[in-house]
């Protein structure tokens, strides 16, 4: 791979290009640490595991890659001028090879004879950066290795580590400096061209090659950051009835304290939720999440089940894709989702409230190990084709209306399979008319030519009345009334408090409202509706 397109790749995919060169030179300089802490910590799992040190996994390669994009993305935001580290470390290493300064000589007594005269003869063919592949400086970097073997890869781990501490150095003030002196200052581009080299000569001991890993992390990287280019429908080969509607609305329903229900089409989707804990936390809605995956990823078993869109044309996709593992495996992921947001939430707002506490308020909430883990659950299924930012999407969107609705208590959400917007109103617009019953009703009316704090009043007291309430005038405010009448043929009513507590007592859900101005009254009617089952 060509060491200038990974170099092009990695500012392309810099999603804090926007913020300032400060910021940035933060961001890279925490990234690159963590990634070397990371990576002892993946060779330590190695260990434990009994794997010898020439033996890599996945996790291993994977922080390799890491470290390399935040070497690179560090060089571009340090320097004013484009900089190839690898570059700079092999002219260092030249200087080492063959100047006759002590510290040069020193090096020298320490290297085999011939390696140095095969690195100096090579040098001169170093390649340009427009030319070099990740395969030149690897090669060439590992003549120079003074050890060999275990014992060289506990020299690059050591010194890894060394590196990562010199690099937070830059942010120490000038008399921690003075008084803090284990750790030697030196410039940034040298450090990272140390960086490089110990982090190629691992590679090398573990018969990786850095051409395959950086090819590796650019796929890694582009699956969550090239936001140009969607996954394909899951289930756009199949006939109309066994898809997702392609536009659809979903309402969220309070029919009582903790209680919801979610309907489609004016029928109720799914059973009647409750949070499922010994605190009220909003669980209830996490339905939303499912919404989300079908908007984001165009998978949802759950839903896909509970629409009666299953695909029994192909048996195995029914099988297998549609069953009760797929299923069980969405649950999973949406309970997983659930448990690492709110632990991330708690570390962050330790005394907010549940009803308060925001699920993934931040992209970086959504770091790339979680989505590898969710990744991981699915391994097999379709939905492993989605792309990590439409993983991301559907976490952060979702969460954001589950948080919504707990706030609410109610909401519409709309999807739509053509963009993949995930949308939310506060308000429901239930079509019950073929499937509900009417469990209370209520009149008034204003007189001709009322304004519309008369006509709010009136539709108040008729709620009122709709629920049983009429003789108590006082909660009239706990009746909700929104008159915008655009796009709608009806005012929206919503009951708060013992309003609501006495339409859920009716067993009704919703009020519904009618209007007539005529020459001589504006006369209203609001009848509380129900559901059949």
């Amino acid at each position: 791979m060509l060491v200038s397109d990974y170099d092009t790749f990695v500012r392309q995919t810099d999603q804090y290009a926007e913020r300032s060169p400060e910021d940035r030179q933060t961001i890279a300089i925490f990234g690159l640490v963590g990634e070397i802490g990371s990576l002892i910590s993946a060779v330590k799992k190695q260990t434990l595991g009994e794997l010898r040190f020439d033996q890599s996994t996945a996790e291993i390669r994977e922080e390799i890659g890491d470290i390399m994009w935040y070497c690179f993305s560090l060089a571009q935001v340090h320097n004013a001028r484009p900089i190839n580290i690898f570059t700079l470390d092999i002219a260092n290493l030249k200087h080492d090879m063959s100047s006759t300064d002590e510290a040069a000589r020193k090096i020298q007594a320490t290297l085999d004879r011939s390696k140095r005269e095969q690195f100096l003869a090579a040098v001169e063919r170093f390649p340009s950066t427009d030319s070099m592949i990740f395969r030149d400086y690897q090669e060439l970097a590992f003549l120079t290795a003074r050890t060999e073997g275990a014992t060289l890869m506990r020299v690059c781990l050591a010194l890894l580590g060394q590196l990562a501490a010199e690099l937070m150095r830059h942010y120490l003030p000038t008399s921690e400096r003075e008084i803090n002196r284990t750790v030697k200052d030196r410039s940034i581009n040298q450090i990272l061209g140390e960086i490089a080299w110990h982090t190629s000569a691992m590679a090398s001991l573990m018969q990786l090659e850095l051409d395959a890993i950086a090819e590796e992390n650019q796929r890694k990287v582009a699956f969550r950051s090239n936001r140009s280019v969607r996954t394909p429908l899951h289930d756009d080969s199949f006939p109309p009835d066994e898809q997702f509607p392609r536009t659809f609305e979903v309402s969220f329903v309070t029919v009582a304290p903790g209680r919801s229900r979610m309907y489609w089409c004016g029928r109720q989707l799914g059973n009647e939720l409750t949070d499922n804990s010994h605190d009220a936390d909003g669980y209830r809605f996490h339905d939303v999440m499912h919404l989300a995956h079908v908007a984001k990823l165009g998978w949802s078993p759950v839903l896909r089940k509970l629409m009666e869109r299953k695909r029994r044309s192909r048996p195995t996709i029914d099988e297998v894709e549609d069953g009760a593992r797929a299923t069980i495996v969405e649950e999973l992921i949406v309970k997983a989702i659930h448990a690492e947001g709110e632990r991330i939430a708690r570390a962050h707002q330790p005394n907010a409230t549940d009803a308060d506490l925001w699920l993934f308020e931040h992209r970086q909430d959504v770091t790339f190990r979680f989505l590898r883990t969710l990744r991981n659950y699915v391994d097999g299924l379709e939905v492993a084709a989605n792309r990590y930012w439409e993983w991301e999407a559907a976490i952060l969107e979702g969460c954001a209306i589950y948080q919504d609705l707990k706030g609410q208590g109610q909401g519409t959400v709309t999807v739509d399979l053509g963009t993949g917007a995930l949308t939310y109103r506060p308000e429901i617009d239930l079509d019950l008319e073929l499937v509900g019953i009417t469990v209370g009703l209520g009149l008034a009316a204003a007189p001709t030519g009322a304004r519309d704090a008369d006509k709010v009043t009136a539709l108040q007291r008729a709620s009122l009345a709709a629920v049983g309430l009429e003789d108590q005038p006082a909660l009239r405010a706990e009746i909700e009334v929104d008159l915008s009448l655009a796009g709608r043929e009806r005012p929206r009513l919503r009951a708060r408090g013992n309003a609501a507590a006495a339409l859920w007592a009716k067993r009704g859900i919703v009020l519904r409202a009618d209007t007539v101005d005529s020459p001589s009254a504006w006369a209203c009617s609001v009848i509380a509706v129900g559901d059949i089952q």
